[in-house]
Formats: structure tokens, sequence, C-alpha cells
């Protein structure tokens, strides 16, 4: 279709990795059913930045910005995203779902899954998903997504960050980024960032309009197909509360469930990896108020 087609033809599948230009791109986008604004950029410091500020001055929903190269792109939890120049796909678009909704807390889970069909529609492997919203093939990241919710602004928004590391074939040892991460062309054939950026979109919209929806439980079973670690010992950081139990899985609102010596906990947000043992340690003295760890009787 023609979004298709104008998305692809204004990312080419070589990056300049000394952009220059700045540009701005209107097309008939999927997404939401209005014309999409997509800002096409050269070199920036981060797209979440443009994004937000956007939304601030009350931009539209679904205006898309991608970039070539982040100078300071950030994942969750302050993390920096490093990615060489002409190696991933990296946008954020700005959504305005209900305030209740945003509230919510389980718009990640939505775009977490929404980026691993994306990947695989585009002609990607198999890909899985770590709580709360990691991509991964093979047990190595290969996506990750950030949602941010700008204050003080008049109508309620969030901000979706996506980046997906798409070629890494050509890069030197010594370019590679630290940590167990990977790319799609390390994992499977070379795919063309711009069908990689459009199917990343595309599944972004279907996702969306399904959780503004019927929420998080209508997606929940598709999500718990791909969820990594169901069944072994696995440790959560919660706010400096070290949780440790097996992994059951979500619940309908998007909460991990750990079986634990005590029983069930669900956990609404915190650090997910594998670990030892199936305790937690000292809950009821060390939760903060309004804990994300929830113990069930």
């Amino acid at each position: 279709d023609s979004f298709r087609k104008e998305l692809k033809s204004s990312i080419r599948s070589q990056f300049s990795t000394t952009p220059q230009y700045t540009r701005v791109i209107t097309v008939s986008a999927p997404l939401l059913d209005a014309p999409l604004e997509a800002h096409r950029r050269g070199r920036v410091r981060s797209t979440q930045e443009l994004a937000l500020a956007a939304a601030a001055v009350g931009v539209d929903e679904g205006a898309v910005f991608l970039a070539d190269v982040q100078a300071e792109g950030r994942g969750r939890a302050g993390r920096r995203w490093l990615a060489p120049p002409a190696t991933a796909v990296m946008f954020s678009a700005v959504l305005r779902p209900p305030r209740a909704l945003v509230r919510e807390g389980s718009l990640g889970l939505a775009v977490g899954l929404a980026v691993a069909e994306g990947i695989e529609r585009a002609g990607g492997p198999a890909t899985e998903l770590k709580w709360p919203n990691d991509c991964l093939i093979q047990g190595r990241k290969v996506a990750g997504v950030l949602v941010e919710v700008p204050d003080g602004v008049a109508a309620p928004a969030a901000v979706v960050g996506i980046g997906c590391n798409v070629a890494w074939r050509a890069l030197a040892p010594s370019q590679l980024p630290p940590g167990a991460a990977t790319a799609l062309d390390l994992e499977g054939p070379a795919l063309d960032f711009g069908e990689v950026a459009f199917q990343l979109i595309s599944s972004l919209d279907r996702r969306y309009r399904q959780w503004r929806e019927g929420g998080f439980a209508s997606m929940a079973e598709d999500w718990g197909r791909r969820l990594v670690w169901v069944g072994r010992s696995v440790e959560v950081d919660v706010g400096g509360l070290l949780v440790k139990g097996q992994l059951v899985g979500v619940d309908p609102e998007g909460r991990l469930r750990l079986r634990t010596g005590t029983g069930e906990t669900l956990i609404s947000a915190g650090d997910l990896g594998l670990g030892e043992g199936g305790s937690v340690r000292n809950p009821s003295r060390h939760s903060p108020t309004g804990s994300a760890c929830q113990e069930l009787q």
C-alpha cells in the first residue's frame, strides 16, 4: 500500500553515517486511521525527547519520530540504548489513551507484544518476551520498549519508544554493543529497514487499538505464549526488594506471577532475571508503600 511504499522509500536499506539533513514526510498511515506525520530525522539526541516535546504542545495522536542515529537514546530505568549508525530501527510514537488506561500501566506490555509480532511479520525469527517488554531471540535481546507519560500536558499522552537491532553483521567486534544482545541479521536473513519499520508500526497500531478497547486482558493469552523462563527459578528486583520464586506466567492485568515458599506473588513492576531458590526476603518489613509486590493467600 501507499504507506508501506513511502515509508520504505524514506528509509534506505543503508543509513547515512554522517546525516546532515532533516526530512519530514507526511504519509497515509494505518495508525489510528489518521494521516501520520512521520518525522524522519538524521542524527538526534533522542527520538523520545522529540516525541515528548511534541506531545506537550498538543501534536495529534499517531505522530511518529524516526531517526538514523541517536546520541542519547534511552531505555527502561534510565538505561542507555546504544546503536551504531546504520544498524537499528528507532522511533517514538505519541499516543493519547484515556487517563485511566495510562494509569493502568500495561501499555508497555502491549507494545512489547506488538514489537515481537512486527519482527516476525517482517521476516525475522521467532521472538519471545521477557517481562515486562524486552524482545528476545534465542535468549538475547533484539528490541526494547520505553513508555513515558509526560507531566503537565492538557491532553493525556503516552510516548512509546521502540528500538530494534536490525543489522550487525558488518560490524567489527569492537563496535558491538556490550551485553547479551543480538540483531535480526545475526539470527536470520538480512531484512529491509523500511519493511521492519512498517511492520513494527502496523503491529503497534493493531495491538494499541486492542488494548484501548479491551485492556491487557484481551491479549494476555497471546502474551503469555511468548513469555520466557516459565517454570524456571527467577528473581525480580522490586525497588531493592529481591523476590525469588518459580515463574508461573502473567495475570490478566499484566502482573508477573511467581510461586514462592509462601504461595503466589503478583509483581506489577521490577527487573526480572534468572535466579535460584524460591523465597521472598523480608517482604513485610521492606515492601514500600504502594508496593509493586503483592502476596496472595
